[in-house]
């Protein structure tokens, strides 16, 4: 069984920082589950090209606003975003390119 709590990855190797995201990895390959769970925090007026190559993703948000906006190879989307709220959740279920904003 794993049992972790938020405050104790918080401040571990867990716990990813970038310019325009945090990301706590809950569970992580290492683990053997066969997926992972991340609490990532966008923040605020930041946009954010994000692909999975080898995966699939499905994101619950919890709190705040945002968008998502599909694009192709070059980055360039094809203009359709979709807001994104508490409550919402999407799945990027065929590997898709996206902008996080």
């Amino acid at each position: 069984m794993i049992v972790r709590h938020f405050a104790d990855i918080e401040q571990s190797n867990r716990a990813v920082h970038a310019q325009n995201w945090s990301s706590f990895r809950l569970l992580t390959r290492d683990d053997g589950m066969g997926f992972s769970l991340h609490e990532t925090w966008i923040h605020p007026n930041t946009e954010t090209p994000i692909w999975y190559k080898h995966h699939l993703e499905a994101v619950y948000c919890i709190e705040g606003e945002g968008e998502i906006e599909l694009v192709n190879a070059d980055g360039v989307g094809d203009g359709k975003a979709f807001a994104i709220k508490a409550g919402m959740m999407y799945a990027l279920n065929a590997n898709d390119r996206h902008l996080l904003r």
